[in-house]
């Protein structure tokens, strides 16, 4: 699909790039630099770090790459910032992510130069574990010990759709000298990435990071088995919402097909995630119809403002994504529901003379964590959700984002859908 425009090495200060340029869309795989190959396959440890907060898709892409560097013989670890859900077991023996780094190792190292150990002996007292070293010839002296803190020495990091590292959260935060150090990968296909890897596999036309990865295994020459396979199907099929939008390109088309004669189960995936809805799914499901509207711009929202039971996230972008099927022409679909029966109450003139709903939250005190409206917002196309909407501290991605309101679910819709239909208006 694409080729690389820049031939820097590989380094600590050089950087190879994917473009993303239409005339290289006529291509049926990456070209990859036989620097970045031989990189992986000359790594010892590595650690992969997927942004699942995004998309989940980012964890089947990054669990087939685990798969992968695993099965050539290369040790590596998974992180990520969130897990997949109950819904991901579909594909079998997925392999869940840590959510922070393993701990370091706290070492003690005694010098053997001058005397050797003739025997090692280790007791707990109390609250103290003491360690009993008899030499074997000579003294030991306290400048014969060390302590060290340490952790498995990475000799590369691949990132799995995180557009900048501070998406990884406390793995980046409390690890920042980690990812400085240690050359990194970067496969991604958003386009706000912050291209911050010594090799960037930034590829914009690509409809997931799993197309990129499925890609780099056919590069590196690594064998796809069934359950790789099937990891990077469901990458695919979630991002295509089962190849019915337009990131379903005859490229991926092609892969998928030759995913599904490497053994991917896709039926198990289709039924699971298409065929197979329980009762309270389409109980939502309806609800979110019934009160659903759009206008000309692309605008399409609805409201949950019964007082049962708060839905959760996942079923609600399930329910937004099987919408965006049948429609096409919708752009941004947001839904409002309520966090609890009992709702705050606030006055229109308060709304309007508070400049944004920060503001207005820092006015009012919420009963409780669980009172309030909360808020789903879903976009297509070159949207940016997380810069509309930057006032309002949104959780997610670019396209799809969460975010509560101390204010009653009429006032939020007040607030909110003016905000994105000038938004959408200014795109036009």
């Amino acid at each position: 699909m694409v080729k690389l425009v820049d031939t820097h090495a590989l380094g600590a200060c050089g950087a190879i790039h994917v473009g993303s340029s239409p005339a290289a869309c006529t291509e049926t795989m990456l070209n990859f630099e036989e620097t970045i190959l031989q990189t992986i396959k000359q790594a010892h440890h590595v650690l992969v770090a997927a942004d699942i907060k995004s998309t989940p898709s980012n964890g089947a892409a990054a669990t087939a790459l685990v798969s992968g560097l695993r099965q050539a013989g290369i040790q590596a670890d998974f992180v990520a910032n969130a897990s997949l859900d109950a819904s991901w077991s579909v594909l079998g023996s997925i392999i869940q992510p840590n959510l922070e780094l393993p701990s370091e190792d706290f070492i003690i190292s005694l010098n053997l130069s001058r005397t050797k150990v003739g025997q090692v002996k280790y007791k707990i007292e109390g609250d103290k574990l003491k360690f009993f070293v008899k030499p074997n010839g000579g003294q030991f002296t306290e400048e014969d010990v060390e302590l060290i803190f340490g952790r498995p020495p990475y000799d590369l990091i691949i990132t799995i759709g995180v557009a900048a590292p501070e998406v990884l959260g406390e793995i980046y935060n409390q690890n920042s000298g980690l990812f400085y150090q240690t050359p990194i990968i970067n496969i991604d296909c958003q386009v706000d990435n912050e291209n911050y890897g010594q090799v960037n596999l930034v590829d914009l036309v690509a409809s997931s990071t799993a197309e990129i990865v499925y890609d780099l295994f056919r590069a590196l020459d690594w064998h796809i088995d069934a359950d790789v396979a099937t990891y990077l199907l469901a990458g695919l099929i979630y991002e295509t919402k089962n190849f019915t939008n337009t990131k379903a390109t005859p490229q991926v088309l092609v892969a998928a097909a030759n995913l599904i004669k490497e053994g991917a189960r896709r039926e198990a995936i289709v039924n699971e995630w298409y065929a197979s809805v329980e009762l309270s799914t389409l109980h939502l499901w309806g609800k979110i119809l019934l009160n659903l509207e759009q206008t000309e711009d692309g605008l399409v929202w609805s409201k949950l403002d019964s007082n049962e039971v708060v839905p959760s996230v996942s079923l609600i972008r399930q329910a937004i994504e099987r919408l965006l099927i049948g429609l096409q022409d919708a752009k941004v679909i947001a839904v409002f529901y309520n966090l609890a029966s009992a709702q705050p109450t606030v006055s229109l003139s308060l709304l309007k003379n508070q400049g944004s709903l920060k503001e207005v939250n820092k006015s009012l005190e919420r009963a409780s964590s669980e009172t309030g409206t909360g808020v789903v917002v879903y976009a297509t196309g070159a949207i940016n959700l997380q810069s509309w909407l930057q006032d309002f501290s949104p959780v997610g991605s670019e396209h799809f984002v969460t975010f509560t309101s101390n204010l009653p679910l009429s006032s939020t819709m007040e607030l909110i859908l003016p905000i994105l239909s000038q938004r959408l208006a200014e795109i036009k």
